[in-house]
């Protein structure tokens, strides 16, 4: 039995877990929330980035999945997230390792354009640290859209195949 402002553990089975007591009384155990949709993607070995002059260049650098719940990406188009059918907003995270730091900016892009909650990273010349991370805000999407990170530099650097480099995408409500 449960006294007062007591309720009983529910088995942990892994997911997000809700325990309630409705107005009538009794208990419940239960699991709640959407699962995870999304994709995340990093680099199998490193790779050398050019300057671009300033202009944005697509990274079709990403040649290695990590996890893909829905089809977001392909290895025939590594530089990419393509929306899935059912799925209308979307948040994109990156995670920059980097050597020989070249002055560089990285931006989410839908269909080849700027995109209304994209982020900005910007990593000065001369900066002391080798990495950057970035989220952006929730994007509108529609099935077929192609979701990339395009980056400018004014000096060529090395992006790290290691841990911090990958580039994440995932479904939200």
């Amino acid at each position: 039995p449960v006294g007062h402002g007591e309720l009983p553990a529910c088995p942990d089975t892994g997911g997000n877990h809700l325990n309630y007591a409705p107005a009538g009384g009794g208990f419940s155990c239960g699991t709640t929330g959407a699962p995870w949709v999304g994709a995340m993607v990093t680099i199998s070995a490193s790779v050398p980035m050019a300057a671009t002059g300033g202009n944005l260049v697509q990274m079709n650098v990403w040649n290695s999945k990590v996890l893909d719940t829905s089809s977001f990406w392909s290895a025939a188009a590594p530089g990419q997230f393509t929306i899935p059918a059912g799925v209308s907003k979307v948040r994109v995270s990156l995670s920059i390792g980097q050597s020989g730091i070249g002055a560089d900016q990285f931006l989410v892009h839908r269909n080849g354009a700027g995109v209304v909650g994209s982020f900005r990273i910007s990593v000065p010349a001369g900066y002391s640290d080798d990495g950057a991370n970035g989220v952006s805000g929730v994007l509108s999407v529609s099935p077929g859209d192609a979701i990339t990170i395009s980056y400018a530099s004014v000096s060529a650097f090395t992006l790290t195949a290691d841990t911090t480099t990958w580039f994440q995408i995932e479904a939200v409500p």
